[in-house]
């Protein structure tokens, strides 16, 4: 049977867009992109996804899955995002597949052919970022490492010290710490362009293919009430409320998928 799908993304600056057809397990994009707008994600979402819609020949009604970006990243970017995602696909009444933002942004890296060890450095604000290693195979994009928030100098001398092969860095993490990780890797490191940071529809559909969770095949079985955001860590107000209100244990699970661990 043949589904129309939409992908969307608002973990980070940009806005990440898409449309595809599934038949079947063969899924084909036909709309794909990213609009870089710093806190205005509330604002363009709903129309970006519009326009890809109609530049598609298709109509909202016409939807029969939605693929959102988890994060991590900003936290009222993912809230954004997966709130979005969940009411278009509660009231179209369609299955919600949930990806994480940086495997999205793996898989496009992968997609342009490039074969080896991959660094995404997202940024996490409050002097921190998001680390996750990726391996690059074939057009496939290999997890190696889990969430987590952590110090860029940390970060930089851990992998500089641990990895004996040629990295290449991605993400917008860079744009703050790039000579945090020039330096600790001493020139044996690159680094992508600007244009390459940011999560697009083609990503989203690419991790959602490639993710034992998400699988196109088990797109069906994707529930909107039980997909939750990637934060790995708390937000401002609840660390302030955990030094207020003393130990960890005195505070319930904030519920959200991705941990707390940090370096």
């Amino acid at each position: 049977m043949s589904r129309l799908l939409i992908a969307l993304d608002t973990a980070t600056e940009a806005v990440g867009y898409g449309v595809a057809r599934l038949d079947g397990t063969v899924l084909t994009v036909i709309e794909s992109g990213c609009e870089v707008a710093p806190r205005r994600a509330n604002t363009l979402l709903l129309t970006t996804l519009s326009a890809a819609l109609e530049r598609a020949g298709e109509r909202v009604s016409d939807v029969g899955g939605v693929v959102v970006g988890r994060g991590p990243g900003s936290f009222t970017g993912v809230r954004i995002g997966v709130a979005t995602a969940k009411g278009l696909a509660q009231g179209l009444g369609v299955p919600l597949a949930g990806v994480g933002t940086l495997d999205a942004l793996a898989w496009q890296v992968a997609a342009t052919g490039y074969q080896g060890m991959l660094g995404l450095l997202g940024d996490a604000m409050r002097g921190e970022v998001y680390p996750v290693l990726f391996r690059c195979e074939d057009g496939c994009a290999l997890r190696l490492t889990p969430d987590r928030v952590a110090k860029p100098d940390v970060v930089a001398e851990s992998w500089a010290s641990e990895l004996t092969e040629p990295l290449l860095l991605c993400g917008n993490g860079l744009a703050k710490y790039r000579e945090v990780f020039s330096a600790a890797f001493e020139g044996r490191v690159s680094f992508s362009d600007e244009a390459s940071w940011w999560t697009t529809g083609a990503g989203l559909f690419a991790a959602l293919g490639g993710s034992d969770a998400g699988a196109v095949g088990s797109l069906e079985q994707a529930n909107a009430a039980t997909l939750l955001p990637i934060y790995t860590r708390l937000s401002d107000a609840e660390e302030n409320e955990r030094l207020r209100t003393g130990p960890a244990e005195a505070l319930p699970d904030n519920g959200v998928a991705g941990g707390g661990e940090r370096a």
